[in-house]
């Protein structure tokens, strides 16, 4: 009985993600002038990959610093509660992540493997793998690539979480779709913003 009012109380959570009135439905609208959305199928799950892509007017030299500063994700990173690097090597880093979702009714925790990608053409692309965790399944990954002659730069944005939770698959895909849209908004705050120091 209890295990079934936790669950109905984490899907009453998740649902009720969505804006509440008109007004906070214009505003996020606003908020996401110029972030592209979509939900992509990842095969063999009934869960989609999230995706989201914008173009920020600065140079990727700029954009590409703040992904690889995993330590300081906690401080930009929507729902972010912790971010601690454990060990790196250049571009390459174990990093423990706690991520509070579901309006806090949740925390999900893990030990990532952060690594940027060899270059390929001028896209540069850094993704996360989950090592272990609190969930079944997470990844992420940043693709940068300059355009207008290297004056601004595209940031395609994609990730996947499947948390173990009894819950329909189709509440994760469009929280994993949600969560790309407010992850790269808080990327381009951020990169107007600056860094505002290492912890």
């Amino acid at each position: 009985m209890r295990k079934t009012v936790f669950i109905g109380i984490i899907a009453a959570a998740f649902i009720a993600g969505s804006p509440a009135s008109p007004a906070q439905a214009a505003d996020e609208h606003k908020e996401n002038a110029g972030i592209f959305t979509a939900q992509i199928q990842e095969d063999g799950s009934d869960i989609a990959w999230g995706q989201a892509v914008l173009v920020v007017d600065k140079p990727i030299e700029e954009v590409l610093p703040i992904i690889r500063d995993y330590a300081n994700y906690v401080q930009f990173m929507p729902n972010f509660t912790k971010s601690r690097v454990l060990a790196q090597r250049g571009s390459r880093a174990m990093v423990y992540m706690e991520v509070s979702v579901a309006k806090g009714a949740f925390t999900l925790w893990g030990q990532l493997n952060l690594a940027e990608r060899p270059q390929e053409g001028d896209s540069r692309v850094v993704e996360a793998h989950l090592m272990e965790g609190n969930v079944d399944a997470f990844s992420a990954r940043w693709m940068l690539t300059p355009v207008d002659g290297g004056a601004r730069t595209e940031v395609d944005f994609k990730i996947f979480v499947d948390p173990d939770i009894p819950l329909p698959s189709s509440i994760f895909s469009r929280e994993n779709e949600r969560a790309a849209g407010r992850t790269v908004r808080a990327l381009r705050t951020r990169v107007f913003e600056g860094p505002v120091g290492s912890s």
